[in-house]
């Protein structure tokens, strides 16, 4: 057959934004085909990136057996950069605690704090990356999106360099590692347990407990708090990371909240909100608040029953049960960062509108003639113009703070759902509005959200069927 007729015979498609070029067979071809006479007719039609001559070469072998659409050319994606971070600077005995992947953290090792002296260097800020170039498949470049630099959150007892880009402490203390910031607090510690003696806890710095958490506490800090034992149901907030060592028994009832991160071996019937990541061993019939990534990969690695809702991927080695326990799997942008977004969205817009209403005040006033003016209105104008600077002090920090939270803002196509090992039926998957009820058991999958459809695809990439609703919200 040759070349010049093809196209009677076969269609070409292009999909996903020019990443994939599919053949569909019109109608059933008698005559054989050469691998020539397709590469030619891709050439024609500009396909020349990622071309598989494997999977047309299979075709060939049986051309009139060809009635399926056959994927011919994939295009390369680009490789993101990546944002900018802070990255500890630990004694060698201390970066134990954070080499390796960091989903695997021994907790035995997270309770031991970080104390550092006066002019130690504690943090250089890593520059964000440009990333790598894709190709599509007709050979036109695909530009990555930059990383973003991360803003430094200036705090007391630290020093920046931003010519080096390192954080040094000013004082001796512990370190907190925070999400854009570093602090150097003093501690507080509990030798044992919680109890009616030492009563409640709450501390602008670091708290460490050597010891348990009995139901019913309170403990609030600024910087970390690190529990050598497990926790009930009790309430634990930390500016800064939460380590516990043992687990959470949280009864329904307790709240722990860290505005970083949060270690910890187990969570049953626990209540948790964490501005960073969560690592833990194992998670049952919780509602979790995650900005960031959740690994439970170590030890049984299962989440079954309740709500978890995540800002980034998930990544567990078993998810739901064999009884089909309700388990529901949130992926977006996470509440707390939408309305702190709204928040800063809406301040802005009144110091805006207010510096406007105080210029035009000013000029008012200016217009007039000094020597017409009375005391009053030179007063007035004093102030006037002192309110102006003010303000716009005030609207460059909103600024600051809006663009920092608007990194928050991750497209849900970027996040995974990673089972390592079995997902059960029953388990629910939403991505932004879109919902999938899963009726099957699969192994070893990730789920993605593609095109508008949430893809169950194994981690070798092979495809199984989509389906998806749209959540009426």
């Amino acid at each position: 057959m040759g070349k010049d007729h093809l196209s009677e015979y076969i269609d070409l498609e292009m999909r996903a934004q020019n990443m994939e070029a599919v053949l569909i067979p019109l109608t059933k071809m008698e005559e054989a085909l050469e691998l020539d006479d397709i590469l030619l007719f891709l050439q024609e039609n500009h396909i020349v990136h990622g071309i598989n001559t494997n999977a047309i070469e299979q075709v060939l072998e049986d051309v009139t057996a060809w009635s399926e659409p056959l994927v011919v050319a994939e295009g390369t994606q680009p490789e993101q950069g990546t944002h900018g971070y802070i990255r500890p600077i630990l004694s060698a005995d201390d970066a134990q605690e954070y080499t390796g992947e960091s989903r695997f953290v021994d907790l035995r090792l997270t309770t031991k704090i970080h104390s550092v002296v006066k002019g130690e260097k504690i943090a250089e800020i890593i520059p964000p990356t440009e990333g790598k170039d894709g190709i599509d498949v007709t050979g036109e470049i695909i530009k990555p999106k930059p990383g973003k630099p991360i803003h430094i959150k200036k705090t007391p007892n630290i020093i920046v360099d931003e010519e080096k880009g390192h954080i040094y402490a000013l004082t001796n203390g512990q370190v907190s590692y925070q999400k854009r910031s570093v602090y150097v607090f003093p501690v507080y510690e509990v030798q044992g347990d919680l109890d009616l003696k030492t009563g409640n806890l709450s501390f602008t710095g670091n708290i460490h407990v050597h010891g348990d958490i009995p139901s019913g506490y309170t403990i609030t800090a600024d910087g970390d708090v690190r529990i050598a034992g497990s926790v009930e149901a009790s309430t634990i907030k930390a500016g800064g990371s939460i380590y516990i060592r043992d687990g959470i028994a949280g009864q329904g009832k307790g709240i722990i909240e860290a505005g970083c991160n949060i270690h910890t071996g187990y969570i049953n019937q626990g209540i948790v909100h964490a501005g960073g990541d969560l690592h833990v061993n194992q998670v049952n019939h919780s509602t979790l608040q995650i900005n960031g990534t959740i690994y439970c990969q170590k030890g049984n690695g299962i989440i079954h029953g309740g709500t978890i809702t995540s800002g980034g991927s998930i990544h567990v080695n078993q998810a739901g049960t064999e009884l089909m326990t309700r388990t529901q799997f949130f992926f977006g942008v996470p509440p707390s960062v939408i309305e702190k977004f709204e928040h800063l969205s809406t301040a802005l817009a009144e110091e805006e509108e207010n510096l406007k209403k105080l210029e035009r005040l000013r000029e008012k006033l200016e217009r007039k003639n000094p020597d017409e003016c009375s005391t009053q209105e030179r007063v007035l104008l004093l102030k006037v113009k002192n309110t102006i600077k003010l303000t716009r002090d005030k609207i460059k920090e909103l600024k600051l703070e809006y663009e920092i939270v608007k990194q928050d803002f991750i497209d849900v196509q970027d996040h995974s759902l990673f089972v390592n090992g079995t997902i059960h039926p029953g388990v629910e998957v939403t991505f932004g509005k879109y919902k999938r009820v899963l009726t099957s058991e699969y192994k070893t999958v990730e789920l993605i959200l593609s095109s508008g459809e949430i893809v169950i695809q194994s981690q070798n990439e092979e495809k199984f069927e989509g389906r998806n609703s749209l959540v009426r919200r």
